[in-house]
């Protein structure tokens, strides 16, 4: 029995180990680890729930809790027996087993209780400085005050004195929760989605050591969103553009009315249409990255019709600043300008939204057989992702300045009654 030694208590063998691991068949007690003898190498001797003790050959006895969490398998520290005694350490483990059934590594909580001890001073709102100082470098000025209006309305109330390492999991899932519950599902989980960037440049950046806000990933879930209503027939679409001709309204909606169905924009992109990025010459309006939190600007080419349209809105109302401006200087046009000009010609949000000339026109262009690569590409529904789509923003121009032609074209006649898909 060269390799393997007997341990002897009181003179009963209750366990036996085998190189540096030791088997029982039972658990610990005082009795039982007051007997153990050190060897020549360190050994365990174990007792339940992940806890052991490592025998040094020094003769020291250390309390040690071994556990899962994801795919590791993480080991702490528990203390010195006997100061830390066998009901010590059950207890410990009992409060430990607790923190994983809630989701929260109890090694990476300690790791965060030491550096809030240590009071270095660092918190949740000196990290959102210095995590908005980075990103700057990266992102857009619009997407940019985006994440700062976000931090500013929903995190520094609640957080923003607090050590950075302080805030536990349970408190980010209080505050998205509550964010929820008021209806603002997208913003919980935009929210949330900064809290993660945050940890993850904190701890990259070795002023923290754990991210309390991974555990929550789905939590909150998306709300199934309804689409924007449109219309698919040729027909009633061509009702609706007889009614935009005969609508009586401000100069601004009634030409923004107009020029939408040849362009099926989003409506923000309308809204801030900037003269200083329309080329009328060339044909073309480029809408800049930054205003769509794109890799790339935006290209739409314009056909005569949607030329003749500007050329009005020219004469109006000048050739600076925004194309289609609100009621009061130096504003766009309203969210709700588009919708309340659609009801007041009859065509109510459940038939016609302002978003929905975008799904007309995806719908009806792909009836009519036009390539849809072009028409996802006028719909900007590239692949961000994609070195082409980032780096070639003139992609299927060509093809793309035809078909917007071939469209203003088709509109006329369903305008007169003398087209179908």
């Amino acid at each position: 029995m060269s390799s393997i030694a007997k341990v002897i208590n009181g003179g009963q063998n209750w366990g036996y180990f085998h190189f540096s691991r030791i088997f029982t068949p039972h658990m610990l007690t005082d009795t039982k680890i007051r007997g153990i003898r050190p060897a020549a190498k360190k050994f365990k001797v174990h007792d339940r729930d992940g806890l052991y003790l490592l025998v040094m050959p020094s003769g020291t006895k250390t309390w040690r809790f071994r556990y899962r969490f994801g795919d590791a398998r993480p080991e702490m520290s528990l203390g010195k027996y006997p100061a830390v005694s066998l009901k010590d350490a059950r207890d410990k483990v009992f409060e430990l087993r607790k923190m994983l059934e809630n989701g929260i590594d109890p090694q990476q909580a300690h790791q965060r209780t030491r550096l809030v001890q240590k009071g270095d001073g660092y918190t949740v709102a000196a990290a959102i400085d210095d995590f908005l100082a980075d990103k700057a470098a990266h992102v857009g000025e619009v997407h940019l005050a985006k994440c700062r209006s976000r931090f500013n309305n929903h995190v520094l109330p609640a957080f923003g004195t607090r050590m950075l390492a302080s805030v536990e999991t349970n408190e980010y899932r209080a505050l998205l929760a509550s964010i929820n519950g008021l209806g603002k599902n997208h913003m919980a989980r935009r929210v949330q989605g900064l809290l993660n960037e945050l940890y993850s440049y904190a701890i990259l950046n070795g002023r923290a050591t754990y991210n309390p806000v991974q555990p929550l990933a789905g939590i909150i879930k998306p709300k199934k969103v309804k689409n924007h209503a449109r219309i698919t027939n040729p027909q009633r679409f061509g009702e609706l553009l007889r009614a935009i001709d005969h609508y009586r309204g401000a100069w601004q909606v009634v030409l923004a009315l107009k020029f939408l169905p040849l362009v099926f924009v989003r409506q923000k992109e309308l809204r801030f249409m900037d003269w200083a990025d329309v080329d009328l010459e060339r044909k073309l309006w480029t809408i800049p990255a930054a205003k769509i939190k794109m890799a790339r600007d935006h290209l739409v080419p314009l056909s005569r019709q949607a030329i003749e349209i500007l050329r009005d809105a020219q004469s109006i109302g000048g050739d600076k600043g925004l194309v289609f401006p609100g009621m009061k200087n130096g504003r766009p046009l309203s969210e709700n300008a588009v919708r309340s000009a659609l009801l007041a010609m009859g065509f109510s949000s459940d038939e016609m939204t302002g978003h929905g000339f975008r799904g007309t026109a995806s719908t009806l262009l792909n009836e009519l057989g036009y390539d849809s690569r072009y028409i996802d590409m006028q719909l900007a529904h590239w692949d961000s992702n994609s070195v082409s789509a980032a780096y070639n923003h003139a992609l299927y121009l060509k093809q793309r300045t035809e078909l917007m032609q071939e469209w203003a074209d088709y509109l006329d006649k369903l305008r007169a009654g003398r087209a179908a898909c």
